[in-house]
């Protein structure tokens, strides 16, 4: 696919404006981005006990395409289009499911092993050219880290150590694997997702928008300390952290909470919150209790779907008296908060008048974000076949 006409990087990095407001509604750019961006990078897809015994499976909708996830008899994770091989039929209809022995395509009957393999074509032994050993579910890639499954639609590339090895290394001293889903709130935001990455990028709209946030985690606390890939960055993620204010130790509704902290946390820790953009669709935030991601899906230039989950230490939600709603509830009101403005953003782009605004001084992650995605846009396509560790 051909490049997206950008500005140079160089330009991109130093420039005081951002993008023209074509890029967050432009449909031709918005089908290049899904090629660039969410085809050919690991995506954070679910959790590893959403899929613990053989037969567990689950479908997830990326861009156009559909992937089908399952756990084979023999343990191992694995992931296909889910495409059937004969016209083209989605072979699983449920969103998920347990106890699958094989999956059958409800149009021809074609069925096919959890490992993908082709188990039964009727009437298609002995026709010219047909190979059952050839005619499996086309395979993807997937991997697990933390807990967390990830899947990557391009068949050649980075492994995900080789891709975000320098992230997960930050976070290896957790036991986040062990940690177990409290609560899940999904949310349709009528706005382009990179707007949404740029708004979960900055805190410069914390103290007129967010004001239980701001309250707890004052928007001038704390740093960046990773920033997107450049000549010298260290990958495709960004973020940093934000301070407690006083005494508070928990984002929650009161800024206290008795549920016991994150096995291996410091006491450095317990006075922050890391946030990360972890490129291109999880915003990753490690509270001292409690771990909160938002996947983002983009379902239209215009329209993203936000799935937005929150994981406990077993040992608290163990406790009779567990309840995850302090956080739960902050997070909804903070969330229907950036939508609202998200989406004036989106409205605004529109117009014949917005040719870009300026960034601020507390926006740098803003601008490099934006940056990276006019390096990768303008970047060529790798030879076919081209594989890095």
């Amino acid at each position: 696919m051909p490049p997206v006409p950008a500005e140079a990087p160089e330009s991109a990095a130093g420039s005081p404006t951002t993008p023209e407001g074509r890029r967050y509604w432009d449909p031709s750019v918005y089908e290049i981005e899904l090629d660039r961006f969410f085809y050919r990078n690991w995506l954070c897809v679910g959790r590893e006990e959403q899929l613990s015994k053989p037969g567990d499976f689950r479908t997830r909708a990326v861009g156009r395409e559909q992937i089908l996830l399952v756990r084979d008899t023999d343990g191992t994770l694995r992931g296909f289009y889910n495409l059937c091989r004969h016209r083209g039929s989605r072979v699983v209809v449920p969103a998920e499911g347990t106890g699958a022995r094989s999956f059958i395509c409800p149009y021809h009957a074609w069925s096919y092993g959890l490992d993908g393999r082709l188990l039964g074509a009727p009437h298609m032994d002995g026709q010219p050219g047909f190979e059952r050993s050839e005619s499996g579910l086309h395979p993807i890639r997937v991997a697990t880290w933390g807990g967390f499954v990830w899947a990557n639609l391009e068949p050649a590339g980075k492994s995900l150590p080789g891709a975000l090895g320098p992230f997960f290394a930050r976070f290896d001293r957790l036991p986040l694997a062990d940690l177990r889903l409290g609560g899940r709130r999904e949310y349709e935001v009528e706005a382009n997702w990179k707007i949404l990455v740029e708004n979960f990028s900055e805190c410069y709209h914390c103290a007129p928008v967010h004001p239980a946030l701001n309250r707890l985690t004052p928007y001038l606390s704390g740093a960046n300390d990773a920033r997107f890939l450049g000549p010298s960055g260290p990958g495709p993620f960004a973020g940093g952290y934000m301070e407690f204010a006083g005494d508070f130790e928990s984002m929650t509704r009161t800024g206290y909470t008795r549920r016991p902290r994150i096995p291996g946390t410091t006491a450095e820790d317990h006075r922050r919150v890391y946030y990360y953009v972890v490129f291109p669709n999880l915003f990753f935030s490690l509270h001292p209790d409690y771990l909160m991601v938002h996947r983002c899906w983009p379902t239209s230039p215009t329209h993203s779907r936000i799935e937005n989950e929150f994981y406990f230490p077993p040992a608290a939600m163990a406790d009779p008296a567990f309840d995850p709603d302090d956080a739960i509830d902050l997070w909804d009101e903070i969330n229907r908060q950036d939508w609202e403005v998200c989406a004036l953003a989106q409205q605004g782009m529109r117009s014949r008048a917005w040719s870009g605004g300026r960034y601020s001084d507390k926006e740098p992650l803003v601008r490099d974000f934006d940056a990276f995605v006019a390096r990768e846009l303008a970047r060529p396509d790798p030879p076919s076949g081209s594989g890095e560790p």
